[in-house]
């Protein structure tokens, strides 16, 4: 007879959600990123378009047009604020799905070790079966050898 751990129902949903918690992680991660890039592009081109502007001299620009440069940088400065806003509750987000994952992941080794220690019992038992029974053979062996 093979060996069947018990648990295996539970120990495989436990890696199931060690894997979405995995998933999850990797989102956030992504997100997080993916705004901290933002926030870096908004200050590049923050202070690439006002090096532009104050590179031009002062009476070679149109009032509409400095205008609308101005604009720009606002609009700039503006959306890397409200980037930097969301920032703490992306960080925060992580934070949770990491830890999410690292107690799914000793959930799941727990049973690791526990379906471990089983086969290795299960092998003891096993082997000691093996013994007796070629104890057995070897016993009656040198029986029948004594009796012819």
């Amino acid at each position: 007879m093979a060996f069947r751990f018990r648990l295996q129902a539970v120990l495989e949903h436990r890696r199931h959600q060690q894997e979405a918690a995995m998933a999850e992680l990797a989102a956030k991660l992504g997100s997080q990123t993916q705004c901290e890039q933002q926030i870096a592009w908004l200050e590049k081109e923050f202070r690439a378009a006002r090096g532009q502007l104050g590179l031009r001299p002062s009476g070679s620009i149109a009032a509409k047009d400095f205008v609308l440069a101005n604009e720009y940088l606002t609009v700039l400065r503006l959306t890397a604020l409200r980037e930097q806003a969301r920032l703490p509750a992306l960080q925060a987000e992580t934070e949770q799905a990491r830890l999410k994952l690292v107690e799914a992941d000793r959930r799941c080794r727990v049973l690791e070790k526990l379906r471990q220690r089983h086969k290795e019992a299960y092998d003891r038992q096993e082997m000691l079966k093996e013994q007796r029974l070629l104890d057995e053979v070897a016993v009656g062996a040198y029986a029948r050898r004594l009796v012819s």
